[in-house]
């Protein structure tokens, strides 16, 4: 598995995509400030820019499952994974090795992209409000397994359905669609609430009208809250690593 993954990151970095996703993200945080350092007005500050992500933390979901899309659909659709199968190479390694793969790519985006975001908001806009730089550092941390559940479950799909565009919408289906209907559930059936809690979707929108001009309160800034965070994104990380490799073991067969 070691040569793979080291043979997928000198792919990953020597074609074009990664440099245009990380052009494209730091251009989308950098043109952001540039807008309202011209334009804002009352809100050209540091708390509206933060805020964009910060009431938005769900944003590290779908860049969990864009990453992936973008460096491996296209390897799935022009036959790539057939002849890596075929020299020798089990698909619970190839997974194993993507997944490493597209955590640590994903990671050094979202550290391009954050750093990028804080830099130019501090150069050109006011510093004032109540979101402040530490809340938007913190959401990165306390997104970031949550994140990497996404990004691992994206890929797991992105395997065992033929089709991508299948992959995609049970992908959606599961991190957005069920948990508003369990959600749903939980409202007519209290007894099913705290489980929906447990839910990224849920818990995390609880606290989104909380970020506003007028005040931040985040669902990470309490170590409950934290904590929730944390092991609801490793509990995913297990089960979809775990499933990702029995699942495709059996195709092995």
């Amino acid at each position: 598995m070691m040569n793979y993954t080291k043979s997928e990151f000198y792919r990953i970095f020597i074609t074009k995509e990664i440099y245009a996703a990380a052009g494209l993200l730091a251009g989308i945080a950098l043109l952001l400030n540039v807008a309202l350092y011209f334009f804002g007005n009352s809100y050209a500050n540091t708390s509206f820019s933060y805020s964009n992500l910060v009431a938005n933390p769900m944003v590290f979901a779908f860049m969990g499952m864009i990453i992936p899309f973008l460096f491996y659909e296209g390897g799935k659709r022009n036959g790539n994974l057939k002849n890596t199968v075929a020299g020798g190479i089990s698909r619970v390694k190839i997974f194993a090795g993507e997944c490493v793969v597209s955590l640590a790519v994903s990671t050094l985006l979202m550290a391009i992209t954050m750093g990028v975001w804080v830099l130019s908001a501090n150069l050109l806009l006011e510093k004032s409000g109540p979101v402040e730089w530490k809340d938007f550092l913190g959401e990165g941390a306390a997104m970031y397994l949550i994140a990497a559940a996404c990004l691992i479950s994206g890929i797991l799909f992105l395997e065992i359905f033929d089709k991508s565009i299948i992959g995609i919408l049970v992908w959606a289906a599961l991190w957005f669609l069920l948990p508003e209907a369990f959600m749903y559930l939980a409202i007519r059936f209290p007894v099913l609430y705290q489980p929906a809690m447990w839910l990224p979707n849920n818990f995390l929108a609880v606290n989104t009208s909380h970020v506003n001009t007028r005040e931040c309160i985040t669902a990470w800034e309490t170590m409950e809250g934290m904590t929730r965070c944390v092991l609801s994104g490793l509990a995913g990380c297990i089960i979809f690593g775990i499933s990702g490799a029995v699942l495709l073991k059996r195709r092995d067969l």
